[in-house]
């Protein structure tokens, strides 16, 4: 086509070398200066602050880039308003700040400022964005966490990463610094900003020069600063946030007109697919990260987004809901992936006003790593009544580990996991999914310690030991109790379970069956694979109970009437047939594990034995593993059904998305509900501590 003119903007524009990195102070840089000489300036610098109390950084104005940095620290009261609440030489005043958002970096301390008339040393990136952000006629005041935080001062520093949010919250704006940008590169940005809302038809020579634009805009707009943790909640608290390109800074909203016209140009569609949870839209709204996860049509249904949760979408989430994606961000200190985005999360870091009773979780630089993921099990298992947490634990541990196998370790946890557990529909009863809040019995787990360190006391029933090798020619025969054989011929007057004219596809076995079903080989259970199982007394006594179950509530539909042949069975109605020598497991089990039932979990998992009456866990388990058959007249269009199953009425209305979303309603969940009351069953009960 003809398109433009030879005066196109795109024509005339001129992209810097890959190398063009050179900022105007940079030069070779020094060696970091001896830690010892930082916290000796440390300690002449800070004095003790009240609980209450930061600090705030005055940068004094300067004509020129290269003349020194001088900088007043002052003491500030955060305060019920905007602002902080300073003591300036003119008396007490509210002052209106800004809050910087930028990369540690390397911890290459070498570059000196001079902050209350003491030498102290900074990074190469801040010394840059502070040479930038200082003013040439008067002063600013910018928040900046390496400077207004004693960082070797444990007890200080987690005081004030709890007040983080609200210092985020409060400025005037959050200044986000993307390191690494020229004054060439920055003009380009502003010759695009300058065009790009024209309209103007482009000739087939421009789209030959939108390949490398395309890969210059996609480095703007996903900087090394979207993939550190403690951006997500900077981005999410503030009220304001402007994007500092060297000396070009631009306002949110044109970030996201670049964004837009990165995905108007040609070609765009045919990148990678693959969503980044580091992107801008997502660190703005944790929501809309944890919702395009589990929910596959909601990152390309704007109108989905914009009408069922239009009060969420900017809504804190789920501690777990945030955990999720902590993989995908970094940082200098790995127990930042926890208190890094507590800001935007429901948790209460503060007793302050709260209720005392409800759990909480305190930030402690003075515990270790272990401590601190451990900190959150035992947080999330209170807050949660369950101990589904565990779900994330054992498959995230690289080898060696130092950190419990029941604590995920959220450096390597795998959002994919999440993403599987949904879409697959794992929880649900087929797969040996206990709805306990649904059914309604008591199933807690014990209350934990804090103190006890390394370790979770459980109660659990063991269902069963696995094997390595299935017994191809026996394995795959469902378990029938007497009492369900019985049962059956006495309700369908003579008829065997196995009558196809009553339920569909039921067989006695189901070795076909289950290969045609995963013939891609996409197990339920993610990363799992087939074992053979020995069932214990207490796993065929939890078999029979709900074979008995699905009984009772044929019994009950039908009004006690017996359907002698030929007539079929009407209405909808399911049962189940399962192996008990046949479960799904976690790739890594070995023989002799043993399956386990945890008193507050809602799903078995896998433990193995590791010395006195010490178990380590190996991950999740499906068992029993049920064959769902429906009668042959059944309607999946029927009201009721509908209204239990109908993946579209599953929406969330609370800030725990994914414990919503993993929440599949099925009327089958209530079998469940004379297991956990059996006496029998429940005697079986024993102690078991995890490491």
């Amino acid at each position: 086509m003809k398109g433009c003119s030879e005066s196109c903007w795109v024509r005339g524009l001129s992209l810097p070398d890959e190398q063009d990195n050179v900022l105007p102070n940079a030069q070779e840089s020094p060696p970091s200066v001896d830690e010892k000489i930082r916290e000796a300036a440390a300690a002449k610098l800070y004095r003790s602050i009240r609980s209450w109390q930061t600090r705030i950084l005055r940068i004094d104005p300067a004509t020129r880039f290269d003349k020194p940095i001088i900088c007043t620290l002052i003491v500030a009261d955060v305060i019920a308003y905007e602002g902080l609440g300073v003591a300036e030489e003119d008396g007490p005043k509210e002052i209106p700040y800004e809050a910087l958002s930028y990369t540690w970096g390397a911890p290459v301390f070498s570059l000196p400022i001079q902050i209350n008339g003491i030498e102290f040393f900074i990074t190469e990136n801040l010394d840059s964005a502070l040479r930038y952000l200082r003013l040439t006629d008067s002063k600013r005041y910018l928040w900046v966490d390496a400077l207004c935080i004693n960082q070797f001062d444990n007890r200080e520093k987690s005081v004030q990463v709890g007040r983080m949010f609200s210092i985020y919250q409060k400025a005037r704006r959050v200044v986000a610094w993307n390191s690494g940008w020229s004054a060439e590169k920055s003009s380009v940005l502003s010759t695009v900003l300058a065009n790009i809302s024209n309209n103007q038809k482009h000739s087939e020579d421009c789209f030959a020069r939108f390949k490398r634009l395309y890969q210059f805009l996609v480095k703007a707009c996903e900087p090394p600063l979207f993939k550190r943790t403690w951006v997500r909640q900077e981005a999410f608290a503030a009220r304001d946030m402007v994007m500092q390109f060297s000396g070009l800074q631009i306002t949110w909203k044109d970030y996201e007109r670049i964004r837009d016209f990165i995905a108007s140009i040609r070609g765009v569609e045919s990148e990678s697919s693959v969503v980044d949870f580091a992107d801008a839209i997502y660190l703005k709204s944790p929501f809309n990260a944890i919702m395009t996860l589990v929910h596959e049509d909601y990152q390309k249904d704007r109108k989905m987004r914009g009408e069922n949760y239009p009060a969420l979408v900017n809504g804190p989430v789920s501690l777990l809901d945030a955990l999720i994606f902590s993989s995908s961000f970094g940082v200098t200190d790995p127990r930042d992936l926890v208190y890094g985005i507590l800001g935007f999360t429901t948790v209460p870091i503060s007793q302050t006003g709260m209720d005392i009773s409800q759990p909480t979780l305190k930030v402690d630089y003075g515990r270790s790593v272990s401590e601190v993921y451990q900190d959150v099990v035992k947080y999330e298992i209170a807050r949660t009544e369950s101990l589904d947490i565990l779900d994330f634990a054992a498959a995230s541990h690289p080898t060696p580990s130092n950190i419990p196998l029941w604590t995920p370790d959220w450096r390597h946890v795998n959002p994919k996991l999440a993403q599987h557990r949904v879409l697959s529909k794992t929880n649900s009863w087929k797969y040996g999914f206990v709805d306990v809040k649904r059914i309604g019995v008591p199933w807690k787990p014990i209350a934990q310690h804090l103190d006890t360190d390394g370790t979770l006391l459980t109660e659990g029933i063991v269902l069963g030991t696995l094997r390595e090798k299935v017994d191809e020619a026996t394995a795959w025969m469902p378990f029938i109790s007497p009492s369900f054989e019985s049962g059956f011929k006495e309700r369908f007057g003579g008829r065997s379970f196995d009558d196809t004219s009553l339920f569909q596809g039921v067989c006695r076995d189901y070795r076909s069956t289950f290969s045609e079903m995963y013939k891609d080989g996409n197990l339920p259970l993610y990363e799992g694979k087939v074992a053979g199982v020995i069932a214990t007394k207490a796993g065929l006594r939890l078999m029979t109970l709900l074979q008995i179950g699905m009984l009772e509530k044929i019994r009950h539909d039908f009004r006690n009437r017996v359907i002698l042949p030929p007539e079929p069975i009407r209405g909808n109605h399911t049962i189940g047939c399962a192996s008990s020598s046949i479960s799904i497991a976690p790739q890594g089990f070995q023989a002799d594990d043993i399956i386990v039932l945890l008193k507050g979990s809602q799903y078995p998992f896998v433990l193995r034995h590791s010395g006195l009456r010490k178990h380590a866990l190996v991950g999740r388990a499906i068992y029993p593993f049920w064959f769902e058959h429906r009668s042959t007249s059944f309607d999946e269009f029927r009201i009721e059904e509908m209204s239990w199953t109908d993946p579209k009425r599953i929406y969330t209305q609370t800030s725990n998305i994914l414990e919503s979303r993993l929440k599949l309603p099925e009327k089958m969940a209530s079998l469940w509900k004379v297991v956990l009351e059996d006496a029998e069953f429940l005697s079986s009960l024993e102690d078991f501590e995890l490491v």
